[in-house]
C-alpha cells in the first residue's frame, strides 16, 4: 500500500478539503536569473550615481548624504513591495544592492572623519546596524546586518580593551534570538535571520583574536590591549553552555564532555553551543555552521600548540580514541537506559 500523502493525511482527520493547492512559487533557476538581474540593475544604477556625482561624493559629508538617500530608498521600496503583497526575486534582490552600497557609503564617510581606537564609532555603527536590521523586512538583509552588528561590536568591546567578552556576548544574543524564534513561530524568519548573521559573525570572531602573522597582534588587539585575563573567556563560554543545557533541560551527562572542552580550548564553546542551539531547534543551517566552528577552533588550537610534529600526532591519535571510546560508553548507557 503506498504511502499516504501530507494531503491525504489531513483529508483523512478531516483537517481540510477539497483538492490540495498548487505550488505557484517559480522554478529556483527563474528565481536565480531573477535575482542576478536586480543585483545588475542596482549595480549599473550605482555606477551611473558614482559617474555623475564623482566630485561630490569625494567629501565624507557628501558621501554620508548619499548613503543615507540610498538607505531610505532600499526602505522605502522594501516597505511599499510588503505592503502591496507584490514582493518578487527582482526586487528583493535590488533591494539588497541597494542596502549593501549605502552600507558602503556610510561607512566611508564615517571612516573618513573620526578616529578609527574610537569605541564610540564602532559601538554606534553597531546600533546603527541593529537599526536598519530591525526596520527591513528583508532575510538577507536582517543576516548582513546582524552579522556586521556582531563584527563591530567586537571592535568597539578592542577599543576599550574588552575584546574577550565579544564571543560571550554575541553567544548570549545568538542564544536569545533562538529560543525566542521557537516562543514566536509567527516571526520565526525574523530571528532565523538574525541568529544565523550571529552564528557566521563567530566564524570571524574566533579569526579576529587570533595573530594575523607569527610573532604579531591580532586584529583586535591592534585597536587595544586586553585588560582580561585569556582564561575569562573559554570560561565565560563554557558557563553560558552549561546554563543553556539547564535551561533546555538537556541530559547534562551527555553535555558535560562539551562543557569541559569549552573550558579548556577558548573558541569552542561557540561551536558547541550553536551544535546544541540546532539539535534543539532541528536546523540543519545550525548544525553545519557548528561543524565548521569546531573544526576552525579546534585547527587554530592545534596549530597554537608549541608541540612537535610527532607529540601532535600522538595526541590525534589519542583524541580519537577518547572520541570513540565515549561513543561506545554512550550506547552502552543508551541500552541500560531502554531496559
Amino acid at each position: 500500500m503506498a504511502e499516504l500523502t501530507p494531503w491525504q493525511r489531513l483529508l483523512a482527520a478531516n483537517l481540510v478539503e477539497g483538492e490540495a493547492p498548487l505550488d505557484d512559487q517559480p522554478h529556483w533557476s527563474s528565481r536565480f536569473l531573477l535575482g542576478m538581474v536586480g543585483w545588475l540593475a542596482a549595480i549599473f544604477l550605482l555606477l551611473f550615481l558614482f559617474m555623475a556625482l564623482e566630485e561630490f561624493t569625494r567629501e565624507a559629508n557628501h558621501a554620508l548624504a548619499l548613503g543615507g538617500v540610498l538607505m531610505a530608498a532600499a526602505l522605502g521600496l522594501n516597505r511599499s513591495a510588503r505592503r502591496s503583497a507584490k514582493s518578487s526575486d527582482l526586487g528583493d534582490q535590488f533591494v539588497l544592492a541597494l542596502a549593501l552600497a549605502a552600507d558602503a557609503w556610510l561607512l566611508y564617510g564615517l571612516i573618513d572623519r573620526v578616529d578609527l581606537h574610537s569605541a564610540l564609532l564602532w559601538l554606534g555603527l553597531c546600533l546603527l546596524s541593529l537599526a536598519i536590521a530591525a526596520l527591513f523586512d528583508h532575510w538577507l538583509v536582517r543576516l548582513f546586518h546582524s552579522f556586521a552588528a556582531a563584527i563591530l561590536l567586537a571592535l568597539g568591546l578592542a577599543c576599550l580593551g574588552l575584546q574577550l567578552l565579544a564571543l560571550p556576548l554575541v553567544m548570549t544574543a545568538l542564544t536569545i534570538c533562538w529560543l525566542q524564534a521557537e516562543r514566536e513561530p509567527m516571526r520565526h524568519q525574523l530571528y532565523e535571520s538574525l541568529t544565523l548573521g550571529l552564528a557566521l559573525s563567530l566564524l570571524v570572531l574566533g579569526r579576529l583574536h587570533h595573530p594575523l602573522w607569527e610573532g604579531g597582534a591580532s586584529a583586535l588587539d591592534e585597536l587595544g590591549l586586553s585588560r582580561l585575563p585569556l582564561w575569562l573567556n573559554p570560561l565565560l563560554c563554557a558557563t553560558l553552555l552549561l546554563g543553556v543545557m539547564v535551561k533546555l533541560k538537556l541530559p547534562l551527562l551527555y553535555g558535560l564532555p562539551l562543557v569541559l572542552i569549552s573550558a579548556i580550548i577558548p573558541g569552542m564553546g561557540a561551536g558547541a553551543l550553536v551544535l546544541v542551539l540546532g539539535f534543539y531547534g532541528g536546523s540543519l543551517g545550525l548544525m553545519a555552521l557548528a561543524g565548521l566552528l569546531l573544526l576552525g577552533f579546534g585547527s587554530l588550537y592545534y596549530y597554537d600548540l608549541g608541540l612537535t610534529l610527532m607529540v601532535k600526532s600522538w595526541l590525534l591519535l589519542g583524541s580519537g580514541a577518547l572520541l570513540l571510546g565515549a561513543r561506545q560508553l554512550l550506547k552502552l548507557l543508551s541500552a541500560r537506559e531502554k531496559a
